[in-house]
């Protein structure tokens, strides 16, 4: 993409300057916050930035307390428990996988398998199934808890 999208820029761009043609930019005032971009190969395509997910997201955002907002409701006790859960397995989604592909790469010669792309092969089949460990422990630990509306019942 880089190499096909940039020199299409860089030649729209002496075309506009040769033909004396103004570009978009030329024409905004200083006083507009807004940024215009002009991508090099004319319309995004629909699927990408004019998702109905991002369509408003910044607006939506704001309404929901933006950053404050945010901050307030991880502050919330039961909040802070489900974060501190979900930042520990992140951390466990590199980490596991990491030292279990070193360490199958290191322990494979020991067992019979001495080609470096036999043992990166092998290694990451093991790092491949660690990840999808973790992921399983994640969802047991989470639909392991119990609501908030549960504990308060007992």
């Amino acid at each position: 993409f880089f190499f096909f999208a940039v020199p299409h820029a860089l030649a729209a761009a002496s075309l506009r300057m040769s033909t004396g043609e103004a570009s978009r930019d030329d024409d905004a005032t200083t006083s507009s916050s807004e940024i215009t971009f002009d991508p090099p190969l004319g319309k995004f395509p629909p699927w990408s930035f004019q998702h109905p997910v991002l369509v408003g997201a910044s607006a939506r955002w704001r309404a929901g307390g933006g950053s404050a907002g945010l901050i307030a409701l991880l502050k919330d006790g039961e909040n802070i428990k489900a974060f501190r859960t979900l930042v520990r397995f992140t951390g466990l989604m590199v980490a596991v996988p990491l030292g279990v592909m070193g360490g199958c790469y290191a322990l494979l010669p020991s067992a019979g398998v001495h080609r470096h792309t036999d043992r990166v092969l092998y290694a990451g089949i093991a790092a491949i199934v660690a990840v999808q460990a973790v992921v399983v422990a994640y969802l047991v630990l989470a639909f392991a808890e119990t609501p908030p509306a549960q504990k308060k019942n007992q």
